[in-house]
């Protein structure tokens, strides 16, 4: 079992059940350090902010789970997954699905202290390269190395 799965465990547990529990969790909290708790917490919003836009763009297309599922070639229920759980979702999969969707995926970098540029590439296989005003924009990777579907 990794680091994050363990630390997922122990978070989705009730705080008296870790606490009566210390065998099974043994080790745990002495390996993870805040900057561990950091990246799972920014990774879990970040995923989640991916799932809820899907779920719009689904949604603004009127579209059920099981009709985003069958244009994306996955199923009604991993739809849900990606839209609701949290679940880590590939960025192959959010471009994907997007695309299934009828929408475009931009990746948008803009610096944390406000120095230097915005960076965008455009993430969808059919989409035209713009230029925007002051913006650097990178082109979509074309190259599939070892595609998953996730």
């Amino acid at each position: 079992m990794t680091r994050e799965e363990r630390l997922a465990a122990l978070l989705a547990q009730p705080e008296r059940a870790v606490a009566a529990s210390e065998t099974a969790t043994a080790g745990l909290l002495e390996e993870v350090s805040a900057l561990d708790l950091q990246h799972l917490a920014d990774g879990i919003l970040a995923t989640t902010a991916a799932g809820s836009a899907l779920r719009e763009a689904r949604q603004q297309r009127q579209l059920s789970m099981r009709q985003a599922g069958q244009a994306s070639g996955r199923s009604a229920p991993r739809i849900k997954a990606i839209e609701d759980t949290g679940t880590d979702i590939l960025l192959g999969t959010v471009v994907e699905h997007a695309h299934a969707l009828g929408y475009a995926a931009r990746l948008i970098l803009t610096p944390l202290d406000g120095q230097g540029p915005t960076i965008q590439a455009d993430l969808s296989p059919t989409s035209a390269q713009t230029d925007w005003a002051s913006e650097t924009v990178l082109p979509a990777a074309r190259k599939k190395v070892g595609l998953q579907r996730g």
